[in-house]
């Protein structure tokens, strides 16, 4: 299972729009930001976004990616338990391609085409793609939460028509753009100047979901790192429910050759 495909099925369940063709445009927002708002006051508005008292979550969706010259259209079905298991399968034309379970330290992945599997720690996922947490970051981002560095002193400017919030500390970068009005997370970058790797989460198409409130049901990813180039992933979320309680399976055959 190459790179690409790792992460494919390990980013799956954050990302945004699919059109079954290809990449989708950007979005301007419909208010666009001129007054620079403080700080303090762009971090109260992403916190207020507080879906702590949510345990479960499932969801379907169209997925788009591309990366290493490849390109993929696929479905994914997606179960999210908090603290404890993000699980995913993908299928292309009704077929399961692959399957992956996420817990608090560890990625399993099955690759159903190759007849293959792999287990890998999440902080080697963290490393590689940039990430400065392992599930509790997930986690925020499956349900469009900001994640914040306990030590970053966030600074606030307005950047191509969206509030903007950014700081450092010395080792990660962070910014994060929010829409003027609602004040809902547009984008969400994580940055590693010294390794040059970066990643960025975006968020649209905001609608009701019963006990949720707002919730983005477009995401995107576009990650780059020197081991992988470019990474781009497009999901369109359907089917949301949360607080049922879904049942998953994950069990590795027997016969299935493990790859590192």
């Amino acid at each position: 299972m190459n790179k690409y495909a790792f992460l494919l099925l390990f980013l799956g369940f954050l990302s945004a729009k699919d059109t079954g063709c290809g990449r989708s445009k950007p979005v301007k927002p419909a208010k666009p930001a001129t007054e620079v708002r403080p700080a303090d006051f762009l971090v109260k508005k992403l916190n207020s976004h507080d879906l702590s008292g949510i345990q479960t979550m499932s969801a379907r969706a169209q997925i788009y990616a591309e990366g290493e010259g490849q390109s993929i259209n696929a479905n994914v079905n997606l179960i999210w338990i908090r603290d404890s298991v993000l699980w995913l399968n993908v299928k292309k034309l009704g077929i399961e391609a692959a399957r992956a379970l996420i817990t608090k330290d560890s990625v399993y992945l099955i690759n159903r085409l190759d007849k293959t599997y792999s287990v890998k720690g999440l902080e080697s996922l963290e490393r590689q793609y940039s990430l400065p947490a392992g599930f509790p970051l997930l986690q925020q981002a499956v349900l469009a939460s900001a994640w914040f560095f306990p030590d970053v002193l966030l600074q606030s400017d307005v950047k191509d028509e969206l509030h903007r919030l950014s700081g450092a500390n010395e080792r990660h970068g962070v910014e994060y753009r929010l829409e003027e009005g609602s004040f809902a997370m547009r984008t969400e970058t994580f940055i590693q100047p010294r390794e040059s790797r970066t990643i960025t989460l975006g968020f649209g198409n905001y609608k009701k979901l019963a006990g949720a409130g707002m919730f983005p049901y477009l995401r995107s990813i576009e990650a780059y790192s020197p081991e992988t180039g470019s990474l781009r992933l497009e999901l369109e979320l359907s089917d949301v429910d949360i607080e049922t309680p879904k049942s998953y399976r994950f069990e590795i055959p027997e016969h299935y050759e493990k790859i590192e």
